[in-house]
């Protein structure tokens, strides 16, 4: 039986009292050291950098509920760029703030004042969530919102700006929170050596497992996630605190706002487009080639990326001390088993690669008056196609065209189970992204 309103409400002043006396003694705990922090594990306080990004979004929504809805008693996302919860649209929860304004690019010293200044209860910081999710292309500081990760025009460039944003971010919160106990760090399929499969020789390696080298010179010098794994490794040295590296696949989400690495969104508008030029029930060629096809990888939705970061953050025993974790939906896909049923939710028949088909980017770029039809339609951003990443879509469907899929054993032994359908993936991106007034509804 639900509770009434009246009911309701005394319950929840009564949480908020007792959330307010717990991080009160916590608080004195820290000013005077006299309790340990395992007797306040309820006091878990998670911060996000880089929260208005694809993986940031995502930590922001899971740490409310996961493993529990009462293990992280405060939560909050940084970002570079205004944003606030109700452009995040993430569900009300009192415990959920947004620090904007926190430019990893300053010194660590500066980021710090800052930290202090806008994040509630800084001192309990207990969880760090590094992120690696915006991505816009320009050197000018203004022009990326998460600042957890840069790209840049070249690869030493590359590396330096964000290796220097990972430090500047770890000795800022090192200052303020005595209690730090967990350093998450997300990085991606590059230390496997993705950019340069021949190269590499990736065929000998599939699938990827973590225990692989890495990748020979002159191409290890050109993976930042390397530097940054190094430099965690050199500064959590004798600290109370650890670290874990977590490895997705191509990430498959929502973000708010522009997000030029989102595939899932990329494939979104370019089906709506295809539907709207050819009509409901027109056979849709995968945009890519045969080989690439058939060919295998383990996509990562962000809720299954955003549940192994917490797991690992949470069990330091088991993940700690620099483990290094892939992650991914589950089972082993090829685009010939998703590409049908991803046009399916589109209402239209998803075909393979046709040699005489229309390339993906000429058949955007001739055909984005469709794009603003269906905006005015109902109500969407008619800039949006030229805010989406198409070189960055493009690369996952069409060169990205080998087999790269992981081995999630070393996950599974450490007790991380958790699971989804690829294409169920996708679909809960999308209605996220529905809701949010990004693509139009299915019809």
């Amino acid at each position: 039986v639900g509770l009434s309103a009246i009911e309701q409400s005394k319950t929840h002043r009564l949480d908020k009292i007792l959330y307010n006396v717990r991080r009160d003694i916590h608080l004195r705990s820290l000013e005077h050291s006299t309790f340990p922090y395992e007797h306040y594990h309820l006091m878990a306080h998670a911060l996000i950098y880089g929260a208005s990004g694809i993986s940031g979004w995502s930590l922001l929504n899971q740490t409310r509920i996961y493993p529990t809805p009462t293990t992280f008693s405060r939560i909050t996302g940084t970002t570079s760029r205004p944003f606030s919860l109700e452009k995040a649209q993430i569900p009300q929860d009192e415990r959920i703030k947004i620090a904007s304004g926190i430019d990893l690019t300053k010194s660590a010293d500066q980021v710090a004042a800052a930290l202090k200044e806008k994040v509630e209860d800084i001192p309990t910081v207990t969880h760090v969530f590094f992120t690696g999710t915006a991505s816009l292309t320009s050197m000018s500081p203004s022009a990326y919102i998460s600042a957890a990760y840069i790209q840049e025009d070249d690869f030493e460039t590359l590396k330096q700006t964000n290796t220097r944003l990972l430090e500047n971010a770890v000795r800022a919160i090192e200052q303020l929170a005595p209690n730090l106990k967990s350093i998450i760090l997300q990085t991606g399929g590059k230390g496997y050596g993705l950019e340069f499969p021949k190269e590499v020789g990736i065929a000998d390696h599939i699938p990827l497992k973590e225990s692989c080298p890495r990748i020979p010179e002159p191409y290890a010098s050109k993976i930042f996630y390397y530097t940054q794994y190094d430099l965690l490794k050199h500064l959590s040295e004798g600290k109370s605190w650890t670290f874990s590296e977590v490895r997705p696949d191509g990430v498959v989400g929502f973000a708010p706002g522009t997000n030029a690495m989102n595939m899932a969104q990329g494939i979104a508008i370019y089906l709506a487009m295809y539907k709207e030029v050819h009509g409901a029930g027109a056979t849709a060629p995968f945009p890519g080639h045969e080989h690439g096809y058939n060919s295998t990888h383990t996509d990562t939705f962000q809720d299954i990326l955003s549940q192994m970061e917490i797991h690992a953050a949470l069990n330091t025993d088991k993940c700690g001390n620099g483990g290094v974790f892939n992650v991914a939906d589950g089972k082993v896909v090829t685009w010939a088993q998703a590409w049908p049923r991803l046009c399916e939710r589109f209402g239209l028949v998803g075909g393979s690669p046709q040699s005489d088909a229309t390339p993906m980017l000429e058949f955007v770029e001739n055909n984005k008056n469709a794009w603003v039809t269906l905006a005015k339609r109902h109500g969407l951003n008619e800039n949006l196609v030229d805010e989406q990443g198409w070189g960055h879509t493009n690369f996952m469907l069409v060169d990205f065209d080998f087999d790269r899929q992981y081995d999630l054993s070393r996950s599974r032994e450490v007790g991380f189970t958790e699971s989804i359908d690829t294409a169920e993936g996708y679909f809960n991106a999308w209605e996220r992204m529905q809701t949010a007034k990004m693509i139009p509804p299915f019809e």
